[in-house]
């Protein structure tokens, strides 16, 4: 029995406080469970140990009842994406073999198994440290169990980063939602920055989505659009991309399906998704990522050199955008497809009611920064 696990060296832990206790999120990515043997064995049941300092704090059963939902569920979701998306969600393409995912609890020998996206948050006076998993397995009617320990740790930023945008931002997809960026490996500590309008509407100038008159909102409608953004620290620009066509106005518009088509046969996937965007080097390998840009608005170029604060480009709505906003994340490499996503704390943040903020710790928080 083989298992192994992604990411590889150890999970990402990111613990707040909670009154007088501490909340652990860790998202352990991928398990994958490879039958070695030379005969057939039947799945049982897994078992997730959280540990804090060595001591087992909380036990997760999978009992056999749901093991065959979750089997049919794991061949169904990696068959049915693209190669980019696998890329994406688990950062390689090579971890497991399509062929040899078992639909079943049964595994032939070389056949696979495991879990996906699998989620873990927990409250205890200190943060988890360990979470080591167990499966129990039959092989020639006798009972076995294999087991892997999977690392939990907190990650330091190696630089002193300032929010990307001035002024008050609503922060949505944030960490917290495990339904959006956090399924994807480069995009797990990632956030979409919108504005309100002084009503606290997502736009201006008409009553809905589409307006008394029935026009729909333009883009210069959103006060999101064309505001300045700011590199959060010194760095170099790694790679960058223009020129990208933006979607028309209305929320969750899109261009032409041919000329959508057209982007991605022409510029590749990442320009196809993240519309027009930089990318930043940092000390320490960290990399900050800035998407759906106004085509026309970057300052920059690849290889430029940039200060902290300089304006690099305006928020638009290019690329896989619902409207005029500014995704940004920071990741320990330079390829969104298959670098790993990092914290990223401020150090100019304020919250609602003026308190510092470095760390983002909620989804649909308002946030200010100078």
């Amino acid at each position: 029995m083989e298992i192994k696990f992604l990411p590889s060296d150890f999970v990402i832990n990111v613990s707040r406080k909670v009154g007088s206790l501490v909340e652990s999120d860790f998202l352990i990515r991928t398990i994958r469970i490879k039958n070695t043997s030379s005969e057939l064995i039947e799945i049982t049941g897994y078992r997730f140990d959280v540990k804090i300092k060595g001591k087992i704090v909380k036990q997760i059963l999978y009992p056999r009842e749901i093991l065959k939902s979750l089997a049919k569920s794991l061949k169904a979701n990696l068959g049915n994406i693209t190669d980019e998306i696998r890329m994406m969600m688990l950062g390689t393409d090579g971890f497991w073999d399509d062929e040899a995912i078992s639909e079943t609890p049964v595994l032939e020998p070389g056949q696979e198994q495991g879990v996906l996206l699998e989620s873990l948050v927990f409250l205890h006076k200190d943060p988890v440290d360990e979470c080591v998993f167990t499966v129990f397995y039959t092989q020639n009617n006798a009972e076995k169990s294999a087991s892997m320990v999977i690392p939990v740790k907190e990650y330091i930023n190696k630089n002193f980063y300032i929010f990307p945008l001035k002024g008050a931002w609503l922060v949505v997809n944030n960490y917290d939602d495990h339904h959006v960026h956090r399924r994807s490996y480069s995009q797990e500590f990632g956030m979409d920055l919108v504005q309100y309008t002084k009503d606290f509407r997502l736009f201006g100038g008409v009553t809905g989505v589409t307006g008394v008159t029935g026009e729909e909102p333009d883009n210069q409608s959103f006060p999101s659009y064309g505001s300045e953004i700011y590199a959060v620290a010194e760095g170099e620009v790694v790679d960058c991309h223009d020129g990208i066509g933006e979607n028309p106005p209305g929320l969750g518009s899109r261009l032409p399906e041919e000329e959508w088509d057209k982007i991605r046969q022409e510029h590749g996937f990442v320009p196809w998704a993240a519309g027009n965007y930089v990318i930043l080097k940092h000390r320490g390998e960290e990399f900050s990522f800035y998407a759906h840009l106004i085509p026309g608005s970057l300052t920059v170029k690849k290889r430029d050199k940039v200060k902290q604060g300089q304006v690099i480009g305006r928020v638009g709505n290019s690329g896989n955008s619902d409207a005029p906003h500014l995704h940004f994340h920071l990741m320990n490499g330079p390829s969104i497809l298959s670098a790993r996503g990092l914290p990223c704390r401020f150090s100019n943040l304020k919250d609602m009611g003026g308190e510092a903020l470095s760390f983002i710790e909620m989804n649909h928080s308002i946030v200010h920064a100078e």
